[in-house]
Formats: structure tokens, sequence, C-alpha cells
């Protein structure tokens, strides 16, 4: 069952981390993953694709709750990111590594980042400042009354405020008008033909006419029907960048490039199909993983792949019951009323 992970903030650059249903040991293990392109967290505010797990230290487990303090390499880390990234949290017992649970990660309004900690020491220290002044200011005054009174002068200050008058230039539109030529017909007289064409002739000129027109349909029927058009040719494959037998090389160049020629959903989605073909496991994950942030329906598509209902067997995926969730619950972000992602997501989480 997935893990309700929290983190509540403590003090800027602290937050304590709160694991409900968790039935392991104290002594964890954690690795962190954004769903942004599916990186993993390797140290401070440092994101790659291989798995990094942490070593949490100073855990500890009542009700089946894991809790305890996290520093600036998880909550600086993860509040550096867009506040559009979502986090996955795995949780590993190292007294029995064959436990592993996950759980998407919610972070609360109260969790700072540790450079908010100078921002506090600066407004202290000017708040200090100010009441030392204030002091200082009244001790003068108490000695300028046992010296002499001293009327108090008052100063009136006008401000004027000045109103500025922003002025649109106006745009001079010139109409022009173009005459519009006027078409004259003029009455052509055929005179009669002083002899009678021969009807051999205008057989043949009737020939030569239709055998012309008869070329030209043959000609636009075999530019516009006669190619072959297989229905499952990909709209994808006209374009280049997306183009799944580009992918030679170095992957993330080529999904970097692809995404830069914006392609819809549902081309996404057709590269992504066409990456599980082609056995480009890597491309398919970090496909789906990008656009399932900014598309509800590609999330859906995702959780699917896990989804033990849904679930058709491939080298890519592996059907993972936690992971489905994740996606379903990122799905429902963008597309609250889905009802199939939530008749799942209430299946999977009994």
């Amino acid at each position: 069952m997935a893990l309700r992970i929290e983190l509540e903030g403590d003090k800027p650059g602290v937050a304590k981390f709160l694991a409900q249903k968790w039935s392991g040991s104290a002594d964890i293990d954690i690795l962190i993953q954004r769903n942004q392109d599916g990186y993993y967290l390797s140290g401070l505010n440092q994101w790659g694709p291989e798995k990094n797990w942490h070593t949490v230290t100073s855990m500890s487990v009542e009700n089946e709750q894991l809790s305890g303090l996290v520093d600036e390499w998880l909550v600086d880390s993860l509040l550096s990111q867009e506040n559009s990234v979502r986090f996955l949290a795995e949780i590993r017992d190292k007294q029995n590594q064959s436990y592993i649970d996950r759980g998407v990660v919610n972070i609360a309004e109260t969790v700072f980042p540790s450079s908010a900690l100078n921002t506090q020491l600066s407004i202290s220290d000017e708040t200090k400042q100010n009441t030392f002044e204030s002091d200082k200011v009244a001790s003068n005054l108490v000695e300028s009354d046992d010296s002499q009174p001293v009327e108090p002068e008052t100063e009136e200050q006008t401000i004027g405020m000045e109103n500025e008058v922003i002025v649109e230039p106006e745009m001079e539109s010139e109409i022009e008008v173009t005459p519009t030529p006027t078409i004259t017909q003029q009455e052509v007289s055929a005179s009669q033909p002083t002899k009678a064409k021969s009807k051999l002739g205008l057989i043949i000129i009737i020939f030569v006419i239709l055998l012309t027109l008869a070329g030209i349909g043959f000609a636009v029927w075999y530019f516009l029907f006669s190619q072959d058009k297989n229905p499952l040719t990909s709209l994808t494959q006209s374009n280049s960048q997306c183009n799944i037998a580009n992918a030679t090389t170095d992957d993330l160049s080529f999904i970097q490039q692809c995404l830069q020629s914006k392609p819809d959903a549902g081309a996404v989605i057709d590269v992504i199909n066409q990456a599980k073909q082609a056995n480009k496991c890597n491309i398919a994950q970090r496909l789906y993983a990008n656009q399932s942030l900014l598309n509800a329906k590609v999330a859906l598509l995702y959780a699917k792949e896990y989804d033990v209902k849904f679930y058709q067997d491939n080298q890519c995926f592996k059907a993972d019951k936690e992971t489905a969730i994740y996606w379903y619950e990122t799905s429902l972000n963008n597309d609250p009323n889905n009802e199939l992602a939530k008749e799942r997501l209430a299946e999977l989480q009994k």
C-alpha cells in the first residue's frame, strides 16, 4: 500500500519528515525521484538518471508512522524546483532490504529553504538597530527637558502626487480605395464562314482535347490517390525531430529536439508507442514522465502501463501498483473529474 509522505516546517532548511502506513524499522534509506524527467536526487540540488539512495538517521517509528528531521540536502533540493514538479519517495528498510514502499511527497506551506534564515536574521538585526536608535532619541529628549523647555515644532509636508498621463499615439489608418476595374463586354459578331469546315477536322480537334483532359486527370489521380498511404503511418514520421528512427545515440537530445517542435499529446503518445516497439525504453519512460505533468491523458496512459488491470507484457514497463497510484494521482491533478482515474485509484488503494 502506498505511503502518505509529508514534509512539515520546522525551521528554514529543516523539515519534519512523516511517512504513514510504514511497516518497517527506523533504519532507512530514501530514494527521491522527480516526475519532470524521471531524474533522481543525487546530492544537494543535484539530479541525475542513476538511482541514489540516501541514508537518513535519527528517525523513529510509532503506530506505523515513520518520522524524523531532514535538512538542506532534501528541503533545499525540493524547494529549488518549479512549483509544478512533483516528487516520488521510495523508502527502503536497511534491516530488511526486500521491504520497499513509496509515496508522493506532499510539502506543506510552512516548509522554507535555508536561504530564508538569512532573511530572518536581517530582519532581526534591523529591528534591533531601530530599537537602539529609538532609545537613543528618547534619552536625548529626556536630557533636553532637564535643561530648558523645548517647544515642539510641527512641519507640514505636502506630498505632491504627479499624475502620469500616458498618451497613446493615435493610429492613423489610411483607407485606400482601389477602383474596381469595370469589365466591359463587347459583342463579338461572328461572321458566317464562307466555306463549311471539314467535319473530319472538327472530330480530330475534339479527340485531341479529350485525350489531353484524360492525361491531366490521370496525372492528378496518380499524385493524389495512387501513393501508398498506410493508415498506420504516423504523422510524426513527417517530423524528423520526432522520428524514432533518428534516435540513434543520445536519447535525451532526441527528446529535447522532439519537444522543441511542440508536438501535441497525440503525437507524443505516438512517439512513445514507437519507442516501445523499438525497445527504446528510456525514451518512452522519459517522455511519459515529462508530458504526464502537463497532460492528464498522457498521465492516465502512463498509469495504465503499471496497472495490473491494463498491463500488457513488454520490455519497457512492469506492473507495479504503487507506481500506477502515483500516476493516477498525477492525472487527477490535471483533470479532477476523470472517472477512470478515480475508480482505479480507489481500487488500488484498498
